[in-house]
């Protein structure tokens, strides 16, 4: 750790530096975001340009800037507050005897530490004051600060073909700044994903992942341009610049500024898309669009129309349909999880869109509780969205009565709990509600039911509880897109009837419970991996004429 003599820490900024080893691949070099004594920004990541001089990124602006608040690859970093191993120091051979005694040391020795093959990284959740010149002034041409113009061309002269590429001295360093990436992609959602209250939060936030390891920046725009607190931290820590108020008040006033800086856009739900499809076209007409549709929204609503015989709900989604296919028809790619949604919308737009399958991610957990340490059935769902209220109410209402015989409970989990699930609550139906990690439902209880009558997409819920080795019943509708087989790697059920003989089966018979239990988790495995996830999504941006030139 290098830190000056000169400056004030601030809470957590060590454990920061040491987590930016941690969060990232092959670092060797990682430095704080350094703030003037009046609490300006001092530095957010040093840039070197293509003429060799070195810039304090973001100087003297409001260091709660988004440009000044995500982890990046950056040129050099302030030996101010710097860490690095102490077997890269050794290898690298720590700073450069030609530089002594001071200046340009720390721009050299990020130098040398990527031509050894790592990363530096500006760790922005690390905040030092800085008291620049405290202890070696501020005139170049008395004391100390005089090697500073001595050793400017040294370092010119040692690093000349490694900064060469770099960009025309003083122009756009907003985009200079972002170092070891291949291109930019935006994603606009109607808010921050927030991991822990639904599964569209937790697919949001593996394909903004994928997408970073095809080597893409990844500016997040909400449409509510709220700062979730520590949701929106953890996108920044992650490298992911999100714009936020007051730093920004509207799409239109952010496309107008910045569209043309991004490749693509990815847009997820066609009532975002329907707002930002128009102003890209508007602003950037170069730059691809890819709709993640979430779920096919019109199917889901016809579904429950058909299901509880409801016209009202039939002649809104007609409404829903003619919305959703007009934007489905303006984008370059439609991303969708569920192959029947594939035919549907080939269907309804004669095959003149195209569509592939969006990624889904799970990462299994190392081991899972057996069968002996379990008891009860559990659901877990997030309950603002309806088909998960309509399933649950009907389970309750037609399937528990008849396993309550067999004094089985249901535990019932999920964020946004309304009275109408609290109000099912009896001897052997347990709302719990929000449980900050989903293994804590998964792996307490012997089979997990996931009931739903309509709905669209693919079924979050199950994927994990896959990955997690519960075994599954469930209705085709929650199978959907899935790839599960009956009697292989899930139950499937209809009647009531076949609900309570498949859980009864799975609760009292160990060969079976523990066949299903390997063979879903194996299948989670192969098919919803990280490396499965990234290929599909390499595809998806060549399908839209990006990645084509980089290395697979």
């Amino acid at each position: 750790m290098i830190l000056n003599n000169d400056t004030e820490v601030s809470v957590g900024w060590l454990d920061a530096l040491v987590d930016g080893f941690a969060r990232f691949e092959n670092v060797g070099l990682v430095g704080s975001k350094l703030l003037n004594p009046d609490g300006s920004l001092q530095d957010a990541g040093g840039l070197v340009w293509g003429s060799g001089n070195p810039n304090n990124y973001g100087h003297s602006q409001n260091p709660w800037d988004p440009r000044f608040c995500y982890a990046r690859q950056t040129d050099y970093l302030s030996a101010a507050a710097l860490m690095t191993t102490k077997s890269i120091w050794d290898e690298v051979g720590g700073f450069s005897s030609y530089l002594e005694p001071m200046y340009f040391e720390d721009t050299d020795l990020s130098f040398k530490i990527r031509e050894a093959g790592y990363k530096t990284y500006f760790i922005p959740s690390s905040i030092i004051y800085y008291y620049q010149g405290a202890t070696s002034g501020v005139d170049p041409a008395a004391g100390f600060k005089m090697y500073q113009e001595i050793n400017r061309p040294k370092f010119k002269r040692a690093w000349v073909k490694a900064f060469a590429g770099h960009g025309v001295e003083g122009d756009q360093p907003d985009l200079e700044k972002d170092r070891g990436i291949k291109g930019r992609i935006l994603f606009i959602d109607y808010t921050t994903p927030r991991e822990d209250q639904d599964a569209g939060s937790y697919a949001a936030l593996r394909e903004i992942e994928l997408v970073q390891s095809l080597g893409y920046k990844v500016t997040f725009f909400p449409m509510n341009l709220y700062h979730y607190g520590d949701y929106t931290d953890e996108l920044m820590r992650n490298g992911v610049e999100v714009i936020t108020s007051p730093f920004c008040s509207s799409l239109t006033g952010f496309l107008l500024e910045r569209a043309t800086e991004f490749d693509a856009a990815y847009i997820t739900r066609y009532v975002v898309a329907s707002e930002a499809v128009p102003l890209i076209r508007e602003y950037s007409p170069k730059t691809r669009i890819l709709f993640n549709n979430a779920d096919l929204h019109f199917l889901r609503e016809l579904r429950s129309a058909v299901v509880n015989q409801d016209e009202q709900k039939l002649a809104a989604m007609r409404t829903t349909r003619e919305q959703e296919l007009d934007v489905v028809k303006r984008v370059d790619l439609v991303l969708s999880y569920n192959e029947v949604e594939h035919a549907v919308i080939t269907s309804h737009t004669d095959g003149q869109v195209k569509v592939m399958k969006c990624p889904w991610v799970v990462s299994p957990p190392a081991t899972i509780a057996p069968l002996s340490e379990r008891k009860d059935l559990c659901f877990l769902a997030n309950f603002d969205h309806y088909p998960n209220v309509e399933g649950l109410k009907w389970f309750c209402k037609d399937v528990m009565p008849m396993l309550a015989e067999h004094h089985l409970r249901l535990m019932v989990y999920g964020s946004n709990l309304g009275d109408a699930i609290k109000e099912l609550a009896n001897e052997w139906v347990v709302p719990v509600g929000h449980v900050h990690d989903v293994g804590e439902a998964y792996q307490k209880h012997r089979v997990f039911v996931a009931p739903l009558l309509s709905g669209a997409g693919v079924k979050g819920k199950v994927v994990s509880a896959m990955a997690y080795g519960i075994p599954l019943v469930l209705t085709p509708i929650a199978a959907e897109g899935i790839g599960l087989r009956h009697g292989f790697d899930c139950l499937l059920a209809r009647t009531p009837e076949q609900w309570v003989s498949s859980i009864v089966s799975l609760c009292t018979q160990h060969d079976r419970w523990q066949a299903l239990s390997t063979a879903s988790r194996d299948y989670a495995f192969s098919h919803f991996s990280f490396a499965e996830g990234k290929q599909r999504m390499k595809e998806a941006l060549e399908a839209v004429d990006l990645y084509n030139h980089m290395e697979s």
